[in-house]
């Protein structure tokens, strides 16, 4: 309304026309206003010579030239090959020509210069496009192919991994482990459990090279995959090699070391654990197979339990220590359980003996009767039970049985030895109560399993390994050795000792007060004195003792004497119908000293 007004006054706003890609410019009349020129992005526009990006005022005598961006048809392919050609990247960059057309526009006081693209030379990719410039550049090996056909036909561009070879494949160098070995007792926790292994275990083993795969590159080449290395297992001290030399095996008992050297790997037994100070709370209890030495004291209620020698530099007070072994003690042993090797005593043997041979008869008259009885048919073979059989033989012909099989359950109970028969000896106790468990019994499983439990027993007894357990002095202690007990120098009070040969104290300053003593060969004292307690002494061939005082009994198997007055030179030995007679003169020291010398001489070092 107001722009009519304004005509009819005179006054008219100037205009701007395009046709045919010419501008028209008018200018306004009266106080009209000059019109304003906007620009479109595919041309570039110069008002009177300089170019103008912005809504530009312009005038009827403006020089307005126009220039169109116009392009042509592009289609750029190159290839990357990145090093060791392990990837080619195609790179497309593909435009196709066109040009310019600039839209008519009516009269009017603002106009916006208006474009159109018009495509004169479209541009396609092809396979063949992509597939020469790959032969070009000698690529052959894997093409992406579904990529290739998408990229084709979206006609797009950018970069594309267009071919990717094989990586080499690393391998793995031989390797030579040593065996990581478990324990039963150690997963309790009870024992700090120091890896040994016996004899005829493998301790090391060696894992192969593993060869490495060669890779392809994009170009079809070879890729060498890095070359692996080899190690040769080697058998040092205490070992040997089995399975081509693959696996090494203990010929000894201890821990297994490995060491490098250049393309070897050996491996050695060393049999000896040493523990620089004492065994306490830092230690804990302690677990090894091999000879352990320990270069101070083993304190109050701790364990010590060794496969072979163990030697204690200091003393031993208020502990258990069991080896298979020699145990060596440099000082003293008080309050303590001390066991040396597998000793039994006779009677335990002759009862284990006896057991087994009981055991054998009775399986033997099972399988007989039920042998019988499958021959016949009828009453017999319907109504005869394992059970019933079992309890007419143990109540009658093999009534010893259950009285053997309480009596060393009572004797094992305590025992600290790693037996199966022991938890078969106690499972059998509770068997023979009542006989009600007896009569559903179905097989002979538990009797056999005791049986050869108890031969393992009885053979491991007629080759025992020898063990002493030697000392300075022993006090209130409980000593059990499958060969010699020796006290070096102060001698022993109020313990009870069993030796499975001999017990020895022969120093200038060795005396034995009180407790109870037992060997199966002969027991050399320097003196006794059992002026408070009794001193009981079992001798298997002799004893002599250089002085002797009152209250002392000394047994044999089938004779017992008993010491009330003092006496010098005691000296007896058991006959062949197992009594005890007075010798004359006294025995030769000469070995007894040399073997006490050597247990000195082993305890200093």
């Amino acid at each position: 309304m107001l722009n009519k007004v304004g005509e009819i006054m005179g006054n008219k706003d100037g205009t701007i026309e395009i046709k045919a890609e010419q501008v028209k410019v008018v200018n306004p009349t009266g106080s009209g206003s000059y019109p304003l020129l906007k620009v479109d992005q595919n041309v570039n526009v110069y008002l009177d010579g300089e170019k103008i990006d912005e809504e530009t005022v312009v005038f009827a005598d403006s020089k307005i030239e126009i220039e169109k961006i116009e392009e042509k048809s592009q289609k750029d392919l190159n290839l990357k090959i990145t090093q060791e050609a392990l990837q080619a990247y195609l790179n497309i960059n593909i435009k196709s020509g066109y040009k310019v057309k600039i839209k008519d526009h009516p009269p009017a006081s603002v106009v916006k210069l208006e474009t159109e693209k018009i495509i004169t030379d479209p541009v396609e990719l092809t396979e063949s496009d992509i597939s020469i410039l790959l032969l070009k550049n000698r690529v052959r090996y894997g093409v992406k192919k579904e990529l290739l056909t998408k990229i084709i036909n979206n006609n797009q561009t950018g970069e594309f991994l267009i071919a990717e070879g094989d990586k080499p494949v690393s391998g793995q160098d031989a390797r030579i482990n040593l065996i990581e070995k478990e324990d039963e007792q150690c997963k309790s926790g009870d024992f700090n459990c120091i890896t040994s292994f016996a004899e005829g275990e493998i301790v090391a083993e060696k894992q192969p090279a593993v060869p490495g795969k060669d890779g392809i590159n994009v170009l079809r080449e070879k890729i060498t995959a890095p070359p692996v290395k080899d190690y040769q297992l080697v058998a040092g001290k205490g070992s040997k090699l089995i399975n081509d030399g693959s696996q090494a095996v203990a010929t000894e008992v201890g821990r297994p070391k490995l060491e490098k050297k250049k393309d070897q790997f050996i491996v050695t037994i060393v049999p000896q654990y040493i523990i620089e100070g004492d065994v306490d709370k830092t230690t804990g209890n302690i677990r090894y197979q091999g000879d352990l030495i320990v270069q101070g004291n083993i304190f109050d209620y701790f364990d010590v339990r060794v496969g072979n020698n163990l030697h204690i530099a200091k003393s031993i007070a208020g502990c258990n220590a069991n080896a298979n072994g020699d145990i060596i003690v440099g000082q003293n042993i008080v309050n303590s359980q001390i066991k040396a090797g597998l000793y039994l005593s006779r009677k335990l043997v002759a009862d284990l003996k006896k057991l087994f041979k009981e055991l054998e008869d009775m399986i033997a008259a099972v399988n007989e009767i039920l042998g019988a009885a499958q021959e016949r048919m009828g009453f017999l073979q319907r109504n005869l039970q394992l059970g019933r059989i079992l309890k007419l033989l143990l109540i009658d012909k093999f009534k010893q049985i259950p009285i053997l099989i309480n009596k060393l359950a009572d004797k094992t109970s305590t025992y600290d030895y790693d037996w199966e028969a022991i938890s078969t000896i106690s499972e059998m106790k509770q068997l023979f109560k009542g006989y009600k468990k007896i009569l559903r019994i179905n097989d002979l499983d538990i009797f056999i399993k005791l049986k050869d439990q108890l031969e393992v027993i009885i053979d491991a007894q007629h080759n025992l390994k020898e063990a002493n357990v030697s000392a300075d002095y022993i006090q209130n202690s409980t000593i059990n050795a499958a060969s010699n007990v020796i006290i070096r120098n102060k001698g022993c009070y109020n313990s009870e000792i069993s030796a499975g040969k001999n017990i020895i104290n022969i120093g200038q300053q060795g005396f034995v007060k009180g407790g109870k003593y037992s060997a199966e060969d002969f027991i050399y004292l320097k003196v006794v004195n059992s002026s408070l307690s009794r001193t009981d002494f079992r001798i298997g061939k002799g004893i002599y003792v250089q002085y002797i005082e009152s209250n002392v009994k000394i047994e044999s198997d089938n004779d017992v004497i008993f010491i009330d007055q003092p006496q010098n030179n005691l000296y007896l030995a058991v006959n062949s119908k197992g009594e005890l007679e007075q010798q004359a003169g006294s025995p030769d020291f000469k070995e007894l000293k040399k073997l006490v010398n050597y247990q000195s001489e082993s305890s200093k070092n």
